[in-house]
């Protein structure tokens, strides 16, 4: 088959709405998660020295990742009929996705502003619930992130070797 034979190609599989979605949203949700991550508290009023050192650490980090993961998904889902991500990376990027909003929205900040999203909507005293969460919730994303890069591209060696005519995994010895 030529190159531009396998460009065109198309592979059919069944598929459900929430597939669709995560291959359509999966490169805008890079951008606004990790703008969510770095400043998302400042839309409540909670703002400090953290808002800055987030933006410049684990929200390029996760930006990175996310559109790496992202990318790869949404060409590999094009090669589909009808449009969708796989099984597996789908539940992994909304996975990361989520933790990462729960991060957001459990970290606390420092400063006169200070405090979480979470301690501004359920009060103060959710402050400790807040702060004990959100370090889980930061590692869990940065996990599923990369798991989510490995695993989308290894769907699209997949869908590779498919539109070639080849079986979905190398011989093994």
């Amino acid at each position: 088959m030529s190159s531009a034979a396998t460009r065109t190609a198309r592979i059919d599989r069944p598929t459900n709405a929430f597939r669709i979605l995560v291959a359509a949203a999966s490169i805008p949700m890079a951008v606004l998660v990790a703008l969510w991550v770095a400043g998302g508290r400042v839309l409540f009023g909670v703002g400090g020295q953290l808002t800055l050192l987030l933006g410049l650490t684990l929200a390029p980090v996760l930006f990175i990742l996310l559109l790496l993961a992202g990318v790869r998904t949404t060409a590999t889902a094009a090669r589909y009929r009808p449009f969708a991500a796989s099984a597996g990376t789908s539940a992994v990027l909304a996975g990361a996705w989520l933790t990462a909003l729960g991060f957001g929205f459990t970290v606390p900040d420092f400063g006169p502003a200070g405090g979480s999203v979470m301690s501004r909507l359920l009060g103060e005293a959710a402050l400790g619930v807040s702060t004990a969460l959100c370090n889980p919730l930061g590692i869990i994303s940065v996990g599923l992130a990369i798991a989510a890069v490995v695993m989308a591209y290894r769907d699209a060696r997949r869908t590779s070797r498919l539109l070639r005519g080849l079986p979905e995994r190398e011989p093994e010895d």
